[in-house]
């Protein structure tokens, strides 16, 4: 989550210089850089596949066989994957297939300003903490019909009506039961990198900027509210490139990874941070925000942090990571959904393109 807050105080800085430069209107003039559509088809369930072209140029989907082996596709006019035409393992770069998320639909909401107070009373779930419940039974059985009961070594029974015999040799224990956690509903969804978040953070830097992120084949959005411009930050995993749009100007420029100073565009780091993880060192509360009780699940890190989702209901509504030293960064949460439409990843046609290191060079 801070590599996010940092990206968009650094987007600041990036439309301070582009918003500086509208009135050299020449400027915004000039070649356009060549950003192809995604290569990838997307069928009639939704699902995405990588586009590849054969030498005639006819279009097939990648697919993958159960291990792991690339095959190309055909595609009907509506999208629909036919019969596999022959194994192409070594055209395909399959870090570069789409990952699809094939759980259950999660498309959650909440008011963003309703969780955003001081945590307060936590009381801790001991049971759920230890994350097993157990049952032990000291051999002691109820047999009725007159009979006495024995069985192993050092047994009794004892004929009280309907008898009762105990065995301490056969102490029995039933198997750890583990409890269900609210975030195992969100696992998978992060896990697959195909998710959309509507948020706001605890930063003073942003104060109450709304921030969406958005993840998908690779690729990821960040949209929010910068200087009072409406601005996207969009990386595409295709070419390894990251852009800034700005749409109160329809105008969009490539950010130089220079720009971004010791700021590495690390996609995989960026979506590591919404990972969730096992849930080995996991205990349970509820606690009260804002007059109201929520259930919280506590993640205990290797690093000595805390991660802490809170939930209203089922519903996440919160997620604070807690430094070793105590400090806290808090995310709450308007919108959590797993249907991110491709257009999102998509630069408007009608956008004119900003040659951002021209700038930077006529600035000195």
């Amino acid at each position: 989550m801070k590599k996010i807050v940092r990206w968009v105080l650094l987007g600041v800085l990036a439309v301070v210089v582009i918003a500086g430069a509208v009135v050299a209107f020449l400027l915004f003039g000039g070649k356009k850089p060549d950003v192809s559509p995604q290569p990838y088809i997307v069928d009639s369930e939704g699902m995405s596949y990588l586009a590849v072209v054969d030498g005639d140029g006819v279009t097939y989907a990648a697919v993958t066989d159960a291990i792991g082996n690339v095959y190309a596709a055909e595609v009907d006019e509506n999208g629909n994957i036919g019969e596999t035409k022959g194994q192409i393992n070594d055209q395909v770069d399959v870090d570069k297939m789409p990952t699809n998320y094939t759980g259950a639909a999660v498309d959650d909401r909440a008011d963003v300003n309703a969780f955003t107070g001081s945590v307060q009373g936590e009381v801790t779930d001991q049971t759920a903490a230890a994350n097993v419940t157990a049952q032990t039974n000291q051999g002691s059985q109820s047999v009725t019909g007159g009979q006495s009961v024995t069985g192993g070594t050092n047994s009794t029974a004892t004929n009280q009506g309907g008898q009762s015999a105990t065995n301490p040799a056969q102490t029995q224990t039933t198997a750890p039961v583990k409890t269900k956690l609210r975030i195992e509903k969100y696992q998978d969804m992060f896990s697959s990198k195909q998710y959309l978040m509507e948020f706001k953070t605890s930063d003073p830097e942003l104060g109450d900027t709304p921030i969406t992120f958005a993840t998908k084949n690779g690729n990821v959005l960040i949209t929010t509210t910068i200087q009072n411009f409406n601005c996207k930050m969009l990386y595409l995993s295709r070419n390894n490139k990251t852009y800034l749009l700005i749409d109160s100007f329809k105008k969009y420029c490539e950010l130089p990874e220079d720009m971004m100073g010791d700021e590495s565009l690390d996609m995989s780091a960026l979506m590591e941070s919404f990972t969730v993880g096992d849930n080995t060192n996991m205990k349970t509360s509820t606690v009260n925000v804002g007059g109201q009780t929520l259930n919280c699940e506590t993640r205990m890190n290797e690093d000595g942090s805390q991660t802490k989702y809170y939930f209203n209901g089922d519903t996440l509504v919160r997620i604070d990571s807690v430094a070793a030293d105590g400090g806290t960064d808090s995310t709450y949460i308007s919108r959590l959904t797993s249907d991110v439409p491709d257009s999102l990843f998509e630069i408007p046609s009608n956008y004119g393109y900003i040659n951002l290191s021209l700038l930077e060079s006529l600035a000195g």
